[in-house]
Formats: structure tokens, sequence, C-alpha cells
């Protein structure tokens, strides 16, 4: 067996899964297609938009939340929602540009992204927050054409 038979195949046994070829024309169309549903994200958040934020999820009891602030996980649908909207009741305005990333990897209907965003914003109360950074994780599940988040998990990056 040669070196690129090892290196296809060992992903395949360990994982369960085959990577697609990182020059191909589907990888590529499927990379921007990640990439656009996690702008859509982005788009959603720093707009402060429960409906936005809506329409880049999947409505299901499994998917999953971790936000920097949080001391639980939102498991479901319904979770989900209700910490998104004590999120944008907190914050008066909000931006999550991008520092580092994304570094996207997909493999089959299944993508995953890390990132670290530089959030700054307002809160309701007044107090400014700039320049936090934050490390952020998704796993989007294809649906159809289309990318939906089913989990996403940030947190502050230590100072």
């Amino acid at each position: 067996m040669n070196r690129w038979n090892i290196m296809v195949l060992a992903p395949v046994v360990a994982f369960g899964f085959a990577p697609l070829p990182a020059n191909s024309a589907a990888q590529s169309s499927e990379m921007d297609n990640v990439k656009a549903a996690n702008n859509a994200f982005h788009v959603a958040l720093d707009s402060l938009d429960i409906h936005k934020m809506e329409d880049v999820w999947a409505h299901e009891a499994y998917v999953s939340l971790i936000n920097p602030r949080d001391k639980a996980i939102s498991i479901g649908w319904d979770a989900v929602k209700r910490n998104w909207e004590t999120v944008f009741a907190f914050w008066s305005e909000l931006k999550t540009p991008p520092h580092d990333g994304p570094h996207i990897h997909i493999s089959g209907n299944i993508a995953w992204l890390t990132a670290i965003a530089d959030t700054s914003g307002k809160t309701k109360t007044g107090t400014s927050v700039n320049n936090a950074l934050t490390f952020e994780t998704q796993i989007l599940e294809k649906r159809g054409d289309r990318w939906l988040i089913v989990s996403h998990t940030a947190s502050r990056v230590p100072q």
C-alpha cells in the first residue's frame, strides 16, 4: 500500500469517514456555503435579531449552545432560542468581526468550524465591552442545499 492510500484510508478506519479531495470543485462550493452560513449567523448575532437567528439554526431536540456568560448548556431548540433571547436582551449593541478564521472542515453532511471573534459592544446598562477575543466552535448539518447550525460554543480567550 503506498503513502497516498494510507493517508486516504487512515481517516476512514479511524473516524469512519472519507475526506473529500482538497481541490475538488464540490469541496470548494460546500466550503463557500458553510462560510455563508457562518456569515449569516454573525449577521443575526450582530443585529440582535432573533428571527434571523432562528433561520440559521436547525430546530431539533439535539441542538446545543454555550455562550461566554452561560453556566449551563442549552439543549434543544426551545432552550437555545431562550438563550439567544436572553443574550439579545442583555446587549444594546454587539459586533463580532472575525479575528482569526473561520477554519472550516467538512465531512459529508457535517461541517465544523473554529474561529476567534473580536467582540465589542454595549450592554443595555451602558457598560462598554471592547476587543474581547472569543473562541468559537460551530457544528453544522447540511439539510437539502442549506447548512444549519446544530451546535455553537463560544468562550472568552483568557487574558
